[in-house]
């Protein structure tokens, strides 16, 4: 299988793409090199011609690299895949839907185009416009102050652990025909000096229309949390660029696992009561508004498929999974961290201490005044 790896075109060490900077950088020599500089110099090593046939021995005169399915009769097994590291040969043991990845041996980053071939290449590729430090820096601020953390869990062990991983979104273009009903009650109310009167008049609402709805993101990796996924938005759409395999050098990536079939129910839960709530919107001053019911017809024939950056962390902590995640692009951070149960019991008896003896300087003040 053909892999591909960038080379510095100055010292030949791996080229990774830093989101920070914007350009492809050479841990080894410092170099930075912009896609033109690259397009013009050529940083490319392709593999294809170190594979080995199953019983070739022979000497080709260039790096090995060997790829072969690990054949298993436990499910969960079925869908790993092991290469040999061009650079180190070390065993890399990923699943067939890692596209983009590294050794954890040498960090020598391996691209798998075949994996973002055919109907599995994206249209386009938001890069990363934030680096690992920048996603350190964040982790460390959702973190302050959380005295009920784990102990060690902001360790420099741990924050090396945050990835970039480029998650696989599809972009549907939809449109809403809807056809909304509801009664909506305004209140006039007066008084004779006697008496007060309410009046509530009643109105039947109906709107009907069609809406139009661009570029709605849903990821489609099934190893993804949703609803974090859908937190990290929005993401600027408008700097997407034509998909470049160039930019995965470095980083972590998925092709998709779910075709837009798979989402079209989750798409249309997700504008459902962005429709209603627009349908229901006047200009006449209703002071309530009930007896709801909106039809809607939902097309989509328009969906795009692209990569999206994020930066990520998952840590487990009593047998529970945690995951930190950042916008690549953006900055927008969202997480999930443990407590520490220990810690809790501890903090509670101290404030609960602190309350009792607050309570009783009160309580003994209080009782002086008195006499």
């Amino acid at each position: 299988m053909e892999t591909v790896t960038y080379l510095c075109p100055g010292c030949g060490a791996y080229l990774r793409y830093d989101g920070g900077k914007g350009k492809w950088v050479c841990d080894y020599c410092d170099s930075e090199y912009t896609r033109e500089e690259l397009e013009q110099r050529g940083a490319v090593q392709e593999d294809s011609s170190y594979e080995v046939s199953p019983g070739d021995s022979g000497e080709t005169g260039k790096l090995e690299f060997d790829y072969q399915e690990n054949v298993s009769g436990q499910q969960a097994q079925e869908h790993l895949r092991a290469y040999h590291c061009p650079s180190c040969g070390a065993e890399i043991i990923t699943d067939d839907v890692t596209a983009a990845t590294f050794c954890v041996f040498c960090q020598n980053p391996t691209i798998l185009p075949q994996k973002f071939s055919g109907k599995y290449q994206p249209s386009a590729i938001i890069p990363f416009q934030t680096d690992k430090e920048q996603a350190k820096q964040a982790f460390l601020k959702l973190c302050k102050g959380k005295k009920l953390l784990p102990s060690g869990y902001t360790s420099e062990h741990r924050l090396e652990k945050i990835t970039g991983v480029y998650v696989p979104f599809w972009l549907f273009d939809c449109s809403a025909d809807f056809d909304y009903h509801a009664t909506g009650e305004i209140h006039t109310s007066w008084s004779d000096g006697n008496f007060n009167y309410t009046k509530i008049d009643l109105y039947h609402i109906h709107r009907a229309g069609v809406m139009d709805f661009e570029h709605i993101p849903l990821d489609a990796s099934e190893k993804m949390q949703d609803d974090l996924m859908d937190a990290l938005e929005p993401f600027d759409f408008s700097k997407a660029e034509p998909f470049d395999i160039r930019y995965l050098s470095g980083y972590l990536a998925e092709k998709y696992t779910y075709a837009p079939k798979d989402l079209y129910e989750r798409m249309t839960n997700r504008i459902s009561p962005g429709v209603q709530r627009q349908a229901g919107e006047g200009s006449r001053p209703y002071h309530s508004v009930h007896s709801v019911r909106c039809d809607t017809k939902f097309k989509s024939e328009k969906q795009e498929y692209l990569l999206l950056p994020v930066w990520m962390l998952m840590s487990r902590y009593k047998d529970k999974n945690y995951l930190f995640a950042m916008n690549g692009q953006t900055g927008k951070i969202v997480g999930q961290l443990p407590v520490d149960g220990g810690k809790s019991v501890k903090w509670f008896f101290i404030i609960f201490f602190i309350s009792m003896v607050i309570t009783g300087i009160l309580a003994f003040l209080v009782g002086g005044v008195l006499l």
